[in-house]
């Protein structure tokens, strides 16, 4: 592992890309089978064990139709996000694929998903050196000791919407449009699996309106709206959704969990998800371009916990934004040391914390 940042340096792009993805997974997946099978469970625990209200319910159909209704009377997670995770379990089930070996292999997709998408953006946008350079931060990152829950997932669905879009951004001509439109889609869906997956707007709107792609956005904004209304079919609407959720939220642990303490704590937390050679980096970046990727990763940590939203299990619930920030690692030399303090801040929180996701 600790030979991957000049290994990236001097390999051709795609193979940095399959390298990092291949590494991202193997390394949540040696983390977490140091817990044995309640490592991999938590997807299971939170989703998969509640499949079976979609039968209780009626089906698909209903399921939909009465979800913000039937708020009050769901699991925690299921009251914190929109449908489509559950969903998909259910219909995964019916064609025969359940169980931990399935959730797993689903976030390690996430995980793998959101560590390319991340290096892409940093391709498009900064400089191919600079996503070199970051690679193997994003792969290695302490956040992976969280890397088997649901929200790695969501992660990997709407980074690869954002980096669809940025892709787009930079083309011209008629080339821009297909992913401009699936990136749009696809970042739509991932509204449909979490609320929060809504602020990674943040960086496609920042490098869309610094490029001057006005319609690139417009584009991919249409798309992503048609797919997000898309359950209004079944009786499904996203905002009432999120309204609903805002609502059993403070009801239940948004009331129990102090505003101003956890508006620090959560920054806490996310600076050792992400690590130290994370810190180093932001205090090396002075490209612009470079700021414009990681620094909008931040605007939608900031927002997140301005929001009051993330009081708590910042750990997992900003896990989509991590790679964004964990970019900044590109700002430094190929360096086995850095990389051996991320290594090194993973191994300790996975050996001295004990968190049920």
């Amino acid at each position: 592992m600790l030979v991957l940042p000049g290994l990236a340096a001097r390999w051709p792009w795609r193979r940095v890309l399959g390298a990092a993805a291949v590494t991202a997974a193997a390394w949540s997946l040696a983390l977490a089978a140091v817990d044995g099978a309640r490592g991999f469970a938590d997807i299971g625990q939170a989703y998969g064990r509640h499949v079976g209200l979609v039968d209780d319910h009626g089906g698909p159909a209903a399921f939909l139709r009465t979800y913000v209704e039937h708020q009050d009377a769901v699991p925690v997670h299921l009251q914190a996000h929109p449908p489509g995770l559950v969903l998909t379990l259910w219909l995964s089930a019916r064609a025969g694929l359940s169980g931990s070996w399935w959730e797993t292999a689903l976030a390690m997709a996430g995980v793998a998903a959101a560590a390319v998408a991340a290096l892409v953006i940093a391709r498009d946008v900064v400089s191919e050196r600079f996503a070199h350079r970051a690679a193997a931060f994003v792969a290695l990152a302490p956040a992976a000791v969280w890397h088997t829950n649901a929200d790695v997932v969501f992660g990997g669905l709407a980074l690869g919407g954002v980096a669809l879009v940025v892709v787009a951004t930079g083309r011209a001509g008629r080339s821009r449009w297909v992913p401009a439109g699936a990136g749009g889609a696809l970042f739509g869906l991932a509204l449909l699996f979490s609320y929060g997956a809504a602020l990674l707007a943040v960086p496609i709107a920042a490098v869309a309106l610094w490029r001057r792609r006005a319609d690139v956005l417009t584009v991919a904004a249409g798309a992503g709206a048609v797919v997000v209304a898309l359950p209004l079919l079944w009786g499904f609407w996203w905002l009432d959704g999120l309204a609903a959720t805002r609502v059993r939220y403070y009801a239940g642990v948004g009331a129990e969990r102090p505003y101003e303490y956890f508006l620090l704590a959560n920054l806490a937390v996310f600076a050792l998800a992400v690590g130290p050679a994370a810190a180093a980096g932001l205090a090396r970046l002075r490209d612009r371009r470079s700021w414009l990727v990681v620094g909008s990763g931040l605007a939608a940590v900031l927002l997140a916990d301005l929001s009051g939203l993330s009081l708590a299990e910042t750990e997992r619930i900003w896990q989509p934004f991590m790679p964004l920030v964990l970019l900044a690692g590109g700002a430094l030399a190929p360096s086995r040391r850095w990389l051996a303090a991320q290594v090194a801040v993973a191994v300790v929180l996975q050996a001295v914390l004990r968190s049920p996701w």
